[in-house]
């Protein structure tokens, strides 16, 4: 059995010749059809389509997984941070600021500063950073409505669909 690029290439090498003049129309038809590379595409295309739902498929399996797995890995990080605060809160309560035990150390220290911003803050422009981007849905509105804007074109792309 052909390969799709063999088929493809047979079909090329003929187009070829048409294009060239080597070969009329009728004689390339006949040479496609004789060489059956219409129907060896369209069991080609089953096989790669048979193969492509089974890796869409295993992809939303693998996600799904993925999705449990990180749900999952949350729950084990909320947990370990619910038991810390509790260990923090006892050493607090009993005015224990070190633990030391055969397996850890524990210590209560000062974290590094933060800012903390009031909601009603008025903050000089210098300490203010602002990112610009270009609003991509209103530029595409606007150019289906005709508007030229410099620099900015509607595309379109292909793809292929299965059904």
């Amino acid at each position: 059995m052909s390969t799709l690029y063999e088929l493809t290439g047979e079909y090329l090498y003929l187009y070829d010749l048409l294009s060239q003049g080597e070969i009329d129309e009728s004689i390339f038809n006949d040479s496609v059809e004789g060489a059956m590379l219409e129907e060896r595409l369209e069991e080609k295309a089953d096989g790669y389509g048979m193969i492509i739902k089974t890796l869409e498929a295993d992809a939303k399996a693998a996600k799904a997984e993925a999705d449990r797995l990180a749900e999952r890995a949350k729950s084990f990080s909320n947990s370990a941070s619910r038991t810390r605060e509790r260990l923090y809160e006892a050493m607090k309560v009993m005015n224990r600021n070190k633990i030391k035990t055969p397996l850890f150390s524990f210590n209560i220290q000062n974290n590094a500063s933060s800012v903390s911003i009031a909601d009603d803050a008025v903050i000089p422009n210098e300490y203010i950073n602002i990112t610009v981007s270009p609003n991509r849905k209103a530029i595409k509105e606007a150019l289906e409505k005709g508007v030229t804007i410099q620099g900015c074109e509607l595309k379109t792309s292909q793809s292929l669909r299965i059904r």
